[in-house]
């Protein structure tokens, strides 16, 4: 049986899954499996795919499950130990495999690492490392758009971000995977953050690197993107902050959410700010039915968290690092 087995969720993904696929098949050694799970695309190159890389793993789920869904379909054929996701406008470098094996077996007591990703039109600056949590509750993609720096180090992050990580299989169906109401956008961070609150950790590997093109299906401001943003980071807050923290918090992030939303209205984007708003609050029952179990089976406390958070306002704005040495 495989140890990794790479899922790759592709929806119109178009010329980008080729070069993904290939930096896979590239990778050196015997002891990994490629799935390529389709929500129903219609730019045939999943059938491509099937047809020029003949070792794949085909799951056609018919229909767009959304990254979650799609991802948690895929997840219940894989083989491996560790579930390795991958965006199919990633291209994964040579010895990223390498650097996920030696990463498992210097923090056994570890079970979720994410990549370093660097932009490909400039390889200088980073596309992301990791995801953090603000002190507000708004996860963001560290790093984005900032000079790669040349001195980094295994460190810890928030959560992993969704392009490029790899999660023991154990650990994943324990948290029952990804939330599927979630559909698309903050997923990942939801993942992190319930992971987190069970006691486990999120570690950056700086030599596991991946260039990730970014949104290059949905567009970083498309409408989808825009209204799931808004819906998601609300039930993200709500299902998994502790009370307490959100007593101290919840202020802040009624500003800060509004003043994004009064800064898209202005834009002339509001119906879809209101429609995501809308939304957020009429599937709040679920979310806080979810919330009771999230906050009964936690075990990290509230001071804990805290100061696991994103505080300093200059890191916050800049998208920067807060990257944590691991203990």
């Amino acid at each position: 049986m495989p140890t990794f087995s790479f899922i790759v969720l592709s929806y119109q993904s178009g010329h980008y899954l080729r070069g993904c696929l290939e930096s896979l098949f590239a990778l050196e050694g015997s002891d990994y499996e490629v799935i390529l799970a389709d929500n129903g695309s219609s730019d045939g190159a999943p059938q491509a795919a099937v047809r020029d890389f003949p070792d794949l793993r085909f799951v056609d789920n018919g229909a767009n499950l959304g990254y979650a869904g799609g991802n948690n379909a895929a997840a219940k054929t894989a083989r491996g130990q560790w579930l390795c996701f991958i965006n199919p406008d990633v291209l994964v470098h040579g010895h990223w495999l390498d650097a996920m094996r030696a990463a498992i077996s210097a923090f056994p007591d570890t079970h979720i690492f994410t990549s370093l990703q660097i932009d490909p039109a400039d390889p200088s600056r980073l596309d992301g490392a990791g995801d953090g949590m603000t002190v507000f509750g708004f996860p963001f993609r560290m790093g984005y758009g900032q000079p790669r720096p040349r001195d980094l180090m295994v460190s810890e992050v928030f959560s992993p971000c969704g392009a490029a990580f790899v999660i023991e299989r154990r650990l994943f169906e324990a948290l029952n995977g990804f939330d599927e109401r979630f559909f698309l956008y903050c997923e990942d961070a939801d993942l992190g953050y319930r992971a987190r609150l069970t006691g486990e950790r999120t570690l950056l590997i700086p030599e596991a690197v991946v260039e990730h093109i970014g949104s290059a299906t949905l567009g970083a401001r498309s409408d989808v993107a825009l209204y799931h943003g808004y819906r998601n980071r609300i039930w993200l807050y709500v299902k998994n902050t502790p009370s307490a923290v959100i007593a101290l918090t919840i202020v802040p992030h009624i500003v800060f959410s509004l003043s994004m939303a009064l800064k898209d209205v202005w834009k002339g984007r509001g119906s879809v700010v209101v429609r995501a708003l809308r939304d957020a609050f009429e599937g709040m029952g679920a979310v806080m039915r979810d919330r009771q179990y999230v906050q009964t089976t936690r075990t990290l406390s509230a001071g804990a968290l805290l100061r696991q958070l994103t505080w300093n306002p200059r890191v916050i704005l800049r998208r920067g690092l807060d990257l944590r040495r691991p203990k």
